[in-house]
C-alpha cells in the first residue's frame, strides 16, 4: 500500500468512526449531552469543509462558521460528503498530496502546509472531537462504541466498503 492509499485509509476511518457514533446516538435517542454530541459532529464536518476549500482553493465554505450545527438526521450524509470529497481528492494521482498550500486561518494568519499534512490533520482533530463524544457518552451511563482505528483495520473490505 503507497503512503496515498494510507492516507485514504485514514479518510475513510474517519467517515467511519463518525457514522458510527452517528449510529449510537440516533439508537439511544435521549441522554444527557446528545446536544453536544452532534454539535461535535457537526463541527468535525464544518472544518474539514473550511479546509476542503483552502486544500483546493475555493470560496464557497471557507467562512463556514466552525461551530454551525446540523440537524441529527442529516448528520450521516453529510460526514459521509465531506469525507468523500478527501478520500476523492487523495485519489486523484493529478493531485501532488505534497503540494504546499498557503491559506489564511479563521483569525486571518497565513500559513503554509502539504495537503497530506492538512489530511492527517483533519482526522486527528476530528477523533480528539469523537473522543470528547465518547466521554459525554460514558458520562451519561451508556457503553459507547469502540471506535479505534484498530477495530477499523481489523474490518473485512466488505465491510468497509458499507460505509
Amino acid at each position: 500500500m503507497d503512503e496515498r492509499q494510507k492516507l485514504q485509509q485514514l479518510l475513510k476511518f474517519d467517515v467511519w468512526s463518525s457514522r458510527k457514533l452517528i449510529d449510537f446516538i440516533v439508537e439511544n435517542d435521549q441522554f444527557e449531552g446528545k446536544e453536544t454530541c452532534i454539535s461535535y459532529i457537526s463541527h468535525i464536518i464544518n472544518t474539514q469543509k473550511v479546509w476542503f476549500s483552502r486544500a483546493v482553493d475555493l470560496s464557497t465554505d471557507r467562512d463556514l462558521d466552525f461551530w454551525m450545527v446540523y440537524e441529527l438526521k442529516d448528520l450521516k450524509y453529510k460526514v459521509k460528503k465531506a469525507g468523500q470529497r478527501w478520500i476523492d481528492l487523495v485519489g486523484d494521482h493529478d493531485v501532488n498530496i505534497d503540494r504546499i498550500i498557503q491559506y489564511k486561518n479563521s483569525k486571518g494568519e497565513e500559513y503554509i502546509n502539504a495537503v497530506w499534512q492538512i489530511c492527517n490533520h483533519i482526522v486527528i482533530h476530528g477523533q480528539h472531537h469523537r473522543a470528547q463524544i465518547l466521554q459525554i457518552m460514558a458520562q451519561a451511563g451508556l457503553e459507547p462504541p469502540n471506535i479505534d482505528f484498530i477495530n477499523y483495520a481489523r474490518m473485512d473490505e466488505v465491510q468497509k466498503m458499507k460505509i
